[in-house]
């Protein structure tokens, strides 16, 4: 999320669609063999990628890329800057190994030629922190933040806007160990940073993504009203900036079917799932990693109104999308997983109330439960230790899964 874009006044005011059209201006004027043409590309790029636009954005970036070799040779920050923004835009499209690939390369470059205290490097070291983040390494994550952000408080002070960047993330972070209250501080101290930059009457995208992050802790604290409307804060502010239809949007109504969905209210759940999920398809595709999220949150509410078929197509789905994404070690993977070890199970009981029993097809789906829960225990007990909660939970339900008949006797 983080990037140098202090010299683009359009993007603080989210005005895309103008800031597109006077680059294009740009570019008709300017010699397309000059440094000159290659900033304008790579400005145009991060429009585009601000705007959802990603294949635009990798295409200039690339021109952008090329012609900054050309003018400087290797190891110039211009060539950092471009191969930064391609780390975001890959890790905008859940490419987690590409994404990873470019910031190390931009925070070697920019090492090389500022040494290592320079803003530049806070900045690179928080895109670094966040593939972490995703990956599910919160370990070498917080480690990387915590030099980003010493890195650019020394360098700007402790109220800059890159300084919330970090804060928000670090947010993140603390929000998965499920210390709400560290993650609720660190989200409010990036949200008054916004407001202290650009004021209080100025909509921000930014806005929309730390009110969206602070909702998601008063949803996780069942404090529900509370979460509504700060989500509703936040979608407000997004659809004024990036628009209705972005993916940041479809994160918010995602998380409103989540409290839809905790309040018992099914089919408006339904409802709100399947809108984010036609954003995220219009956006990337049916195969980006976000995609595979939303479906597992449908899954999961079809089984609340007992439609354990469509919840089982829904959830093996997502498992396949975020195999194929995030890999077999991820957390996201380690919930669905556990999900379809619960409908597996739930098969198992329906199988027990029928008068013709086939105790074939129960054994078999209590395999399958099995072989789920046990991927779920391996990945959590990798990500935060035996003695974690859902570890030990995992451990329960492989205890009921293996003495099932005897414990359907009781």
């Amino acid at each position: 999320m983080c990037h140098q874009d202090g010299n683009i006044s359009e993007f603080y005011f989210e005005q895309y669609d103008q800031a597109i059209s006077s680059y294009n201006e740009a570019l008709r004027i300017v010699d397309n063999n000059s440094k000159l043409w290659s900033d304008i590309i790579s400005n145009l790029a991060d429009v585009h990628r601000k705007k959802g636009n990603y294949n635009e954005a990798r295409e200039l970036y690339l021109k952008s890329l090329k012609q900054a070799e050309s003018l400087y040779g290797p190891n110039h920050p211009s060539i950092a800057d471009i191969m930064n923004n391609l780390g975001i835009l890959y890790k905008k499209e859940g490419k987690y190994a590409e994404a990873l690939d470019y910031l190390k390369q931009a925070l070697k470059f920019s090492k090389h030629y500022y040494g290592q205290q320079h803003p530049t490097i806070g900045i690179y070291l928080t895109n670094v922190g966040d593939i972490y983040r995703k990956q599910g390494d919160f370990k070498t994550a917080e480690a990387t933040y915590i030099e980003a952000l010493t890195c650019l408080e020394q360098a700007y002070g402790e109220n800059h806007i890159e300084v919330a960047e970090v804060l928000n993330s670090m947010g993140l972070v603390l929000k998965k160990r499920a210390d709400y209250d560290g993650a609720e501080k660190h989200y409010k101290r990036a949200i008054e940073i916004v407001y202290d930059t650009f004021g209080h009457d100025q909509e921000h995208y930014k806005l929309g993504i730390y009110y969206n992050n602070l909702a998601d802790l008063d949803r996780k604290r069942n404090k529900f009203d509370d979460a509504l409307q700060l989500y509703q804060r936040a979608l407000t502010s997004i659809a004024k900036t990036l628009g209705p239809q972005h993916s940041e949007a479809a994160e918010i109504l995602h998380n409103i079917g989540q409290v839809q969905h905790q309040l018992g209210n099914y089919k408006e759940a339904i409802d709100y799932i399947n809108r984010a999920l036609m954003i995220i398809k219009r956006e990337f595709d049916d195969k980006h990693y976000k995609y595979g999220m939303y479906l597992n949150s449908l899954g999961l509410a079809y089984a609340m109104i007992n439609d354990y078929k469509i919840a089982y197509i829904h959830l093996k789905q997502a498992l396949q999308i975020l195999l194929n994404t995030l890999g077999s070690d991820h957390i996201e993977v380690c919930d669905v997983y556990s999900n379809l070890g619960d409908i597996c199970m739930k098969f198992v009981v329906e199988i027990d109330q029928q008068k013709q029993k086939h105790q074939s097809e129960q054994q078999a789906k209590l395999d399958e439960a099995k072989a789920y829960y046990l991927d779920a225990q391996r990945i959590v007990q990798a990500t935060f230790g035996n003695e974690h909660t859902k570890a030990i939970q995992f451990s329960s339900l492989l205890f009921i899964v293996n003495n099932y008949s005897s414990l359907s006797k009781i």
